[in-house]
């Protein structure tokens, strides 16, 4: 599942403010944070929307087990769940709240973004 469809489609300028305000940096046409070495806006857009939906569902009573060397978040429902990925984990909690869950995780997204100071100009 390709998260970042569900978060509508973003401008050029509205990723690069949404990664600025997260703590990313542009250099040479890459982005890079302090966990992760440059990358495509494509794909620091995928490590950032897995960072902020993760830590929305652990505050849903969800826990992060642990990622894989792509950046892939494994998630556990609560403390004796299987654990699954993050896009079983927003499927499972979309059925949960009985929601789709393009809309749950555009909830999640958006809340996230209200989280960051200034939010998307």
């Amino acid at each position: 599942m390709k998260l970042e469809r569900h978060v509508g489609g973003l401008s050029l300028a509205r990723k690069a403010n949404y990664l600025r305000a997260r703590g990313w940096r542009e250099e040479a046409g890459s982005w890079s944070s302090e966990r992760f070495s440059p990358v495509p806006i494509a794909r620091a857009i995928h490590h950032q929307l897995t960072d902020d939906l993760s830590t929305a569902l652990c505050r849903l009573g969800w826990q992060v087990v642990g990622y894989s060397e792509r950046g892939h978040v494994q998630m556990r429902d609560g403390e004796r769940g299987r654990p699954c990925s993050l896009p079983k984990a927003l499927r499972l909690q979309a059925r949960r709240e009985k929601r789709p869950v393009a809309e749950l995780t555009y909830v999640l997204f958006l809340a996230a973004i209200v989280e960051t100071e200034g939010g998307l100009s």
